[in-house]
């Protein structure tokens, strides 16, 4: 079996990450509010930032197992990601359906008010009882689907990148071109599950990234288009998306370009100091636990910090307007659950629950 190397800019970009995530929920002002807010475009322009936020989990799980082959077995990968995932995705579905009957919070938790074993059922599949775990259902999808296209890593990567390519025109180009010319051009017969999901480009694009498939000039040009990408999105939010030109534009080419940074970045400290990015090694561990607690965690500091809760929706949509609730509470969330994850996972049943 090969030896595995740790990959430093991974334990950096899941930290961002999911940072990224805790930011992106608590600028959702950009949804529900309205120009007349006083933070509207400083929320789009979050959202624009942080966009990368789980394409980047997807892009890491595609560095970190795409190659699974040269280290064990197809079973032993399928074990491993029952461990890692699919328990505790199970588990904290039936925890938050429980929750959710006499809770809520926003964003993701739905609530169930006439609980019932069939509505659970129902609910867990159709993704409606914490529905940021629509991360789950697209991960699953993507290890379901990789001991096939892992056959392809040694003889055959411009095979994988033709799949990237055509991930990219059948869910960004496509939906870009749809929007632009009002034409009904998406169905759901084409993004699923033809590619198995739309997150099946960024998976492949993390594991050629790191095997260094582009040449450096061929990154540098990546790297300029997706921050020519994340420009016109960052115009088209403080224009207040009034040109339809600038709308649509799909996420990929700036998580690409981001990624590519980030990677070459923490390359170049390492060569030059031998730095270890310990602190990133262990952080990175809580990021699906933080991924999984960060709702309840978030109802928490709205009732008892900031004395609203998403009953009083009015209110709720206020606080949503607050610069302390937009960049706060991410940073104490990041803070207090890293901490509370690391200690708690000293216990193997949390470990075996918060992987």
């Amino acid at each position: 079996m090969a030896s595995t190397k740790r990959l430093y800019y991974v334990d950096v970009l899941n930290c961002i990450a999911i940072y990224f995530v805790l930011v992106l929920h608590t600028s959702q002002l950009a949804f529900l509010g309205n120009a007349n807010d006083s933070n509207y475009i400083t929320a789009l322009i979050l959202q624009t930032l942080c966009i990368p936020a789980v394409y980047i989990f997807f892009m890491n799980s595609g560095a970190t197992l795409l190659d699974y082959r040269k280290k064990y077995s197809t079973k032993t990968f399928i074990i491993k990601r029952l461990k890692r995932v699919g328990v505790p995705f199970l588990v904290w579905s039936i925890l938050y359906y429980l929750y959710d009957i006499n809770h809520r919070a926003y964003p993701g938790p739905s609530m169930h008010p006439n609980p019932s074993f069939t509505d659970f059922i129902n609910s867990f599949a159709n993704n409606d009882i914490n529905n940021l775990f629509w991360f789950f259902y697209s991960i699953i999808a993507l290890y379901l689907f990789t001991p096939i296209i892992s056959t392809l890593i040694d003889d055959h990567k411009k095979v994988l990148l033709a799949i990237v390519i055509a991930s990219f025109v059948l869910t960004d180009l496509l939906n870009y071109i749809s929007k632009l010319s009002g034409l009904k051009l998406m169905t759901s017969y084409i993004t699923q599950p033809l590619l198995t999901s739309n997150f099946i480009g960024y998976f492949i694009m993390g594991y050629l990234i790191k095997e260094e498939f582009f040449s450096r000039k061929e990154e540098n040009w990546l790297i300029v288009v997706g921050g020519l990408a994340l420009l016109l999105s960052l115009i088209n939010d403080l224009t207040l998306r009034k040109f339809i030109v600038l709308n649509n534009i799909g996420p990929f080419l700036y998580s690409v370009a981001l990624y590519i940074i980030v990677k070459r970045s923490i390359a170049a400290i390492n060569n030059k100091q031998n730095y270890q990015f310990k602190i990133f090694s262990l952080l990175s561990g809580t990021s699906l636990g933080i991924y999984i607690l960060h709702p309840i965690f978030y109802e928490i500091l709205d009732k008892y910090l900031f004395h609203v809760t998403p009953y009083d929706w009015p209110k709720f949509i206020q606080l949503m307007n607050n610069p302390y609730q937009i960049f706060l509470v991410p940073v104490i969330t990041y803070v207090v659950l890293s901490i509370l994850i690391i200690l708690l996972k000293k216990s193997r049943f949390v470990r075996i629950i918060l992987p």
